[in-house]
């Protein structure tokens, strides 16, 4: 059974560092880290707005003492923060405590994924009370503005804003990773409404998401990229098959969501059999992406990067761009080399 944790605001000045960093940091690191500029800011600004986890202790200099936050707690107190939320958990450091305390430095990365878009999410509520951005565009431009996150991070994050709490609370006790539910919208969601809008209109999104969050649950959707690499190779397919593929792409895809057991892989199984990938089709895939590679080549040689200084916005963009452009050519180039030795 959980512990019971009071949520209280306390000062930061009261709260004694603990002598492990899950990251395996030390003072000097995250001062240096440049992500951490950007939480003091955010601090400075908006206060902490995800609460620290504390003990009490008695017999101290400083009344708790911290369990996790050490980041957080750092920025409030260089920030002035008068008081931050904190949960406070019972004096006595039982076993339950340590054991979750664990846990959340263990699924750290994913922790703060969690919490940053329940976080953005009441920012996001909290601008649409007042009535301001009048629109989308708007708004994206004052989430950037007032976060510091790039494009690229505002939109993952809505991606995973759109799911109920359960969905967020199932990520919190570990049942499946964050990304599973950015990928869900990005590869399955997003691709139906503007593809396929009659499935999503006859079964409707929000079934959708739950159909895909249970099968993350019960591992039957395996790895974030499962939906990538089976359905969305197929709805490309269906652009150049012709309307027979796309009749037979739409049955799959309705029974996918239908059957809990369905896993993503049978999707691409089933339309590979019924529509083989041609020689002609890896070909010409290959000609274009070499065409393409020295087009690209030879933009980057050409862009004056000391003259993006004067181009902050556009060149977090960019640099967000090539980042993930980095990732899949590096996994490109390993699956290439793999297969020709």
């Amino acid at each position: 059974m959980p512990n019971e944790y009071d949520l209280k605001r306390i000062d930061p000045n009261d709260v004694e560092f603990s002598k492990d960093n899950p990251r395996g940091e030390n003072e000097e690191d995250i001062l240096k880290d440049p992500e951490f500029e950007q939480l003091k800011d955010s601090v400075y600004k908006y206060g902490v707005l995800v609460p620290i986890v504390v003990h009490q202790q008695h017999g101290k200099s400083k009344p708790y003492y911290l369990v996790d936050g050490e980041r957080r707690l750092r920025a409030a107190r260089l920030t002035g923060t008068k008081k931050i939320p904190a949960h406070i958990a019972p004096a006595d450091r039982s076993l339950d405590d340590l054991v979750q305390a664990f846990h959340i430095h263990m699924l750290r990365k994913q922790w703060e994924q969690l919490a940053t878009t329940r976080a953005l999410k009441r920012i996001i509520e909290e601008l649409k009370a007042k009535g301001t951005p009048a629109n989308e565009g708007q708004l994206l431009d004052e989430l950037q503005e007032r976060t510091g996150c790039t494009p690229k991070q505002l939109k993952d994050l809505r991606r995973a804003i759109r799911f109920p709490d359960s969905a967020l609370t199932a990520v919190g006790n570990g049942q499946f990773a964050w990304s599973h539910l950015v990928q869900i919208e990005e590869s399955l969601v997003e691709p139906l409404a503007t593809d396929f809008p009659e499935v999503v209109r006859d079964i409707g999104v929000k079934r959708i998401r739950q159909a895909m969050v249970d099968k993350a649950s019960r591992k039957i959707l395996t790895g974030t990229r499962a939906l990538m690499n089976n359905v969305v190779p197929v709805l490309n397919r269906v652009k150049q098959e012709g309307p027979e593929a796309r009749t037979y792409a739409e049955e799959l895809l309705r029974a996918f969501v239908a059957d809990p057991s369905m896993p993503a892989e049978d999707v691409l199984k089933r339309f590979e059999r019924r529509f083989p990938s041609s020689r002609n089709d890896c070909v010409d895939l290959s000609r274009s992406i070499a065409e393409k590679s020295d087009v690209l080549v030879g933009l980057l040689k050409s862009l004056p990067i000391p003259a993006m200084s004067e181009f902050p916005k556009l060149s977090r963009e960019l640099l967000t761009g090539l980042e993930e452009l980095q990732k899949v050519l590096a996994r490109s180039v390993r699956q290439m080399k793999r297969h020709q030795l």
